[in-house]
């Protein structure tokens, strides 16, 4: 039995992404008729989405642009006027679908043909919102109701619109959603009414679950409480009464009241396949950022995988398919292993660890003893010694753990959102746009591109210029009339950040060390040509000339210049560039990958009965460098502010005096 899927598009690329990947990804191939994506908006971030995903997807999907704006009720029934299948989705871009959700409420109507709507419980959808628990994915909240709820339905007070299923009976008896309702809220139940007083009935099954963020595309609150208040208005006066009569009878059969009645405390304690250990859920921080893509496309494939967090930023707005747990509840989730996701958090999570008997693991992906100027090299050493397992997301770093510590470890590479970022048009810039990120950390080379900035004042050709930084900054004077330079103040989400590699021609990179550089490929996959420094891990997919140009010559900006020239003055190898890198980019698409991730993840050994727990010395040893470390940055904070109220004759004379004067005082 086929049904088509109708998804309006207004931006929201991101979300639109995920959406598509789901439905495909989680319904039954037989069960799909066509794949309506009708944009109502002319964004070229959408717009190429769009077309990327048909490339990916194929001919089940069907594009279509709206000339101009209809709003969210005209763009639906512009599908449900292309649809012809027995059965018809309508599926918001902020909603994704769990495994067989469709074949699932195909199911439902296959047993009772008087049922002419029927949508899910959702994450978020006002009266029949299910909120996901503390430890747990949407996925795995499908699986528990599907366990416990199978085949059950409850008569629906207001269906939601967010992913509600209607046979095509009812279309062809009841006709399309009423447009008086302009960009939408309250069209779907205005809908349901007609549709009971023709005789169908509405229904909520209870036996599936999807996750809906809402408010993805749609505006404001402000502007949401408006368009509220005007379709409620207009829903009351003709529904009013009706409406009354089914809400006492919902009040006596809720399903949400049902489904928490059966559910019992140990039904709802957390369970995971594996926890990642995340010290913060940060914005603009490129590790986080590649933890939660993994976790969230792992969830859509319905594995059991969260995060284990101490602090959430208030900035931090990305996408998460799950409700992270918090330390202090770590010992109410039952887990196989945790795994380590930055040095010092190794020796916290081996103790969680032995004390649960379960794996330890960690993800490695940057080559951490450089950090902090090599002050940790030791602690970053026997952070190695502690782990059961060692997980790296290229071949360098795998390389150098084994040339260096002698340790072995998986290999997970890195991955792309593709779809995404890549740009099937380039656009011909009269001026040369050159981006660079200025990331707050030495070792990532900020001092030489704020230089670059300055040396690119001096440059002949007009050029625009892009400095995203994440921290405050005095900026460098810019003279040359012929140069523009855009200051983006971070933090920013990586939807802008796509957004200005996709209008970019060049990416600039001083890195002194990337364990892979993720931005450099991700600059590729747009057709943007990096020019970065030999630091390690581009190596992994950038050749020099081939598909990018690497600057050997790490610290010296003027052969940077050198290379930026090279590409402006040369458009046969500027072209030659961009097409080889975006074929190199399209090798680390997420989609590709994650069967590898699944794999991966599964194959690591569990804890074995006989495992020998870590040595005490190794621990100790660890801790003492943790410990001196703490002690050697208070004693240099305590230092510099001593000197501040000490003569000057003092201080010329002797540091020794103001060390004795700190030791007097910590005695």
């Amino acid at each position: 039995m086929k049904c088509d899927i109708i998804i309006p598009v207004y931006k929201a690329p991101d979300w639109v992404n995920l959406c598509v990947y789901a439905l495909i990804k989680n319904t039954d191939p037989k069960n799909i008729g066509k794949i309506f994506l009708i944009n109502d908006c002319d964004d070229p971030f959408t717009i190429d989405l769009l077309d990327n995903l048909k490339t990916k997807y194929g001919d089940k999907i069907v594009i279509k642009q709206n000339p101009q704006n209809l709003g969210f009720v005209k763009t639906v029934n512009k599908g449900l006027g292309l649809s012809t299948a027995e059965y018809v989705l309508l599926l918001n871009t902020d909603c994704l679908i769990s495994k067989n959700t469709i074949g699932k409420l195909i199911n439902h109507l296959k047993q009772d043909s008087s049922i002419g709507l029927i949508c899910p419980i959702s994450s978020n959808a006002a009266n029949i919102s299910f909120p996901i628990p503390e430890g747990w994915n949407y996925t795995q909240i499908d699986t528990l109701l599907e366990k416990k709820f199978s085949g059950k339905n409850f008569d629906a007070c207001t269906v939601v619109g967010n992913c509600l299923m209607i046979t095509r009976k009812c279309l062809e008896k009841v006709g399309f959603l009423d447009e008086a309702y302009g960009t939408g809220y309250g069209e779907e139940t205005d809908y349901q009414f007609k549709s009971m007083q023709k005789g169908f009935k509405a229904k909520v099954a209870i036996d599936t679950y999807v996750f809906h963020k809402a408010e993805a595309s749609f505006g404001t609150s402000k502007e949401k409480q408006a368009k509220l208040k005007k379709n409620s208005d207009l829903f009351f006066s003709r529904w009013g009464e009706a409406y009354a009569k089914e809400m006492e009878k919902y009040k006596k059969h809720d399903p949400i009241a049902y489904i928490t009645s059966h559910l019992t405390s140990k039904d709802l304690s957390p369970k995971s396949d594996a926890l990642f250990y995340l010290n913060g859920i940060i914005q603009n921080a490129g590790g986080v950022h590649v933890v939660i893509d993994i976790i969230n496309y792992l969830t859509i494939n319905g594995e059991s995988i969260n995060v284990v967090y101490e602090f959430k930023q208030p900035s931090h707005n990305e996408i998460m398919l799950f409700n992270p747990l918090h330390i202090d509840h770590i010992d109410k989730v039952r887990t196989n292993q945790i795994i380590s996701t930055f040095w010092k958090t190794t020796i916290p999570v081996r103790k969680i660890t032995d004390k649960k008997r379960i794996t330890m693991s960690s993800f490695i992906q940057g080559y951490e003893a450089y950090f902090e100027n090599g002050a940790t090299y030791g602690g970053v050493e026997t952070s190695y010694k502690v782990a059961d397992h060692l997980i790296t997301v290229s071949s360098f770093l795998q390389s150098e753990l084994k040339k260096v510590f002698n340790k072995n470890s998986v290999l997970l590479r890195n991955g792309i959102n593709y779809q995404l970022l890549h740009k099937n048009h380039r656009t011909n810039h009269k001026e040369p746009v050159i981006t660079m990120i200025q990331r707050g950390n030495v070792m990532k080379g900020d001092w030489l591109l704020v230089d670059l900035v300055k040396r690119l004042n001096n440059f002949k050709q007009p050029l625009t210029i892009n400095l995203v930084t994440t921290g405050e900054i005095m900026l460098p004077k810019i003279t040359n009339k012929h140069i523009t330079l855009n200051h983006i103040q971070g933090p920013t989400d990586r939807i802008a950040i796509y957004q200005v590699l996709r209008d970019s021609d060049i990416y600039l990179d001083t890195s002194l060390s990337e364990g892979f550089g993720l931005t450099a490929l991700e600059s590729m996959a747009t057709g943007c040509i990096p020019i970065v420094s030999n630091s390690g891990g581009i190596n992994e997919y950038l050749k020099d000339k081939e598909n990018g140009l690497i600057v050997e010559s790490v610290n010296n900006a003027e052969s940077y210049i050198e290379a930026i020239s090279e590409l402006i003055n040369n458009q046969a190898l500027k072209d030659k560039l961009s097409s080889n890198a975006q074929k190199t980019a399209r090798k680390y698409d997420y989609i590709d990958l994650i069967p590898n991730y699944i794999r991966t993840l599964n194959d690591i050994p569990l804890y074995p009965s006989q495992r020998e727990i870590v040595e005490t010395n190794e621990e100790a040893e660890f801790e003492s460098i943790q410990s001196k470390q703490e002690h050697y940055n208070k004693k240099v904070k305590t230092m510099n502010t001593l000197k501040k109220f000490l003569p000057k004759k003092i201080k010329a004379k002797s540091v020794s005096v103001i060390d004795k004067l700190y030791n007097y005082i910590h005695r």
